[in-house]
């Protein structure tokens, strides 16, 4: 398992699950990073993965990863390779192509398709015909790959994300923030960043507040946008009904559960795990109809999908959800259904495994045939 590093994120988080999950009795599993390890990467350590640094030079950057990565491949026999970044398709593709018998997967992680950097585009576009499965996380997201790259169909197939259902532990400077008056309280789990919309979901919470409605946000997650967010909440006259909880570890289950309904406003995913965990919780939500949101959360029968910049949407559909509570609780247990038959890590890694056998027996078909010619 190839990643460039191993801090939060969805492609990060995939690889962690797989790692920790596949069959050990079918598979022998290695994970490695190749430029920084971080907070998923010691949770796989605490979870007895066996995790390699690959960067040699600790603070510099090393142009050697991809030899290094080669090295641990013939010194280990290890038979299939999947990258999960661009960094990872370098060296694993490097991998591929000088070591008879290897097989790569790569699974395109990023949501924003086509704007992605020009340089990382003409790597992606350079090396997309070396691995052996090329994988999306969502249909969408394959199709604007497809196109940008002029990738045939069949080169590409789906396998949407897993993850564990979260169990509840909520955190004491949570619980210090929650409302005692059993006001409602709506969540947001997500880095300070541009993708994730969140001046527009304060817009809406000034749209909420307009009305007169009773709630609490609470928003979870750090990252560069903080400070204007927080002066943005303050000229909206927010200070009442928002609460910036900072960095919260594992908010799935220390923060997620202490939301009546959950919101995600981003303007761009690929498939977001966040919002699995929602489902596996039960969690009424409004989420944008962004990537593969609309297949993964069914409009108005496990969820309400919205428009993405819109805050006038995301405000309407929070108005419906904080006015009528059976609307909360029958969308949440229809989410929560959902996450069962579809979403599970169980499901996600029984895909891989399969994929992963397919690969590995037809290498040992290839080299048999060439021994005996």
């Amino acid at each position: 398992m190839v990643n460039s590093t191993l801090h939060i994120g969805g492609a990060e988080q995939v690889a962690a699950n797989l790692t920790k999950h596949l069959d050990r009795r079918q598979f022998e599993v290695t994970a490695c990073f190749l430029k920084e390890n971080g907070i998923v990467g010691k949770q796989m350590l605490d979870a007895g993965v066996d995790l390699i640094p690959i960067p040699g030079y600790r603070g510099k950057k090393d142009y050697f990863t991809g030899l290094k990565l080669r090295k641990l491949v013939k010194q280990r026999r290890i038979q299939l390779l999947h990258s999960h970044d661009i960094h990872g398709l370098m060296d694993a593709a490097l991998c591929r192509l000088s070591v008879p018998g290897l097989r790569h997967v790569h699974t395109f992680h990023f949501g924003n398709y086509p704007h992605i950097s020009p340089r990382y585009a003409r790597i992606e576009r350079l090396l997309w015909r070396v691995p052996d499965a090329l994988i999306a996380v969502g249909h969408e997201q394959a199709a604007t790959i497809r196109r940008l790259h002029d990738i045939p169909a069949e080169r590409m197939q789906v396998i949407w994300n897993g993850t564990d259902a979260p169990t509840p532990e909520l955190a004491p400077e949570v619980v210090a923030q929650l409302p005692r008056d059993g006001t409602p309280v709506i969540g947001s789990i997500s880095t300070l960043i541009p993708q994730k919309g969140l001046p527009d979901l304060l817009q809406a919470a000034a749209l909420l507040r307009e009305r007169n409605k009773r709630f609490l946000m609470i928003l979870a997650g750090e990252g560069k946008l903080r400070r204007e967010l927080e002066a943005q909440a303050h000229s909206l006259g927010l200070q009442d009904h928002v609460r910036f909880l900072g960095w919260v570890s594992a908010a799935s289950r220390r923060a997620l559960p202490a939301c009546d309904i959950f919101v995600q406003s981003s303007h761009w995913e690929a498939m977001s795990v966040v919002v699995l965990e929602a489902m596996a919780g039960a969690k009424p939500m409004v989420i944008t109809s962004v990537g593969e949101n609309s297949r993964v959360v069914l409009n108005e029968q496990s969820g309400l999908v919205v428009p993405a910049r819109s805050p006038q949407a995301l405000a309407d559909g929070l108005t419906r959800l904080l006015d009528d509570v059976e609307l909360r609780h029958r969308l949440g247990a229809a989410a929560q259904q959902r996450f069962g038959e579809l979403f599970t890590v169980q499901q996600m890694v029984h895909n891989y495994e399969h994929l992963y056998s397919q690969l590995i027996q037809g290498a040992g078909a290839v080299t048999a045939a060439e021994k005996a010619a």
